[in-house]
């Protein structure tokens, strides 16, 4: 499970990605204009930057589980400590 503290981290972690996946769909567009139309390296090439431009369309899915897992995390937490707190009364 993911801590309060590492929240920092998993975002940044997200927008490094992000910003890898973006760079890497900007290089490979183009350097597919360099190549022959047709040829198979052109068509693995574009092959290539569809699939990095459709795992980056995840990360908010992504985002959206881990921001969800903290809120579990926290609720969860609350009610062990709650509990606990209770018994040694």
């Amino acid at each position: 499970m993911v801590a309060l503290n590492e929240v920092p981290g998993v975002v940044m972690t997200l927008v490094l990605i992000g910003l890898i996946l973006g760079a890497g769909a900007l290089a490979l567009s183009k350097f597919s204009d360099t190549l022959t139309a047709g040829s198979a390296a052109k068509y693995a090439v574009d092959n290539a930057t569809a699939g990095i431009g459709n795992l980056s369309t995840q990360l908010p899915t992504v985002g959206t589980i881990i921001g969800v897992a903290i809120i579990i995390v926290v609720v969860l937490a609350a009610f062990a400590w709650g509990m606990g707190g209770r018994k040694g009364r």
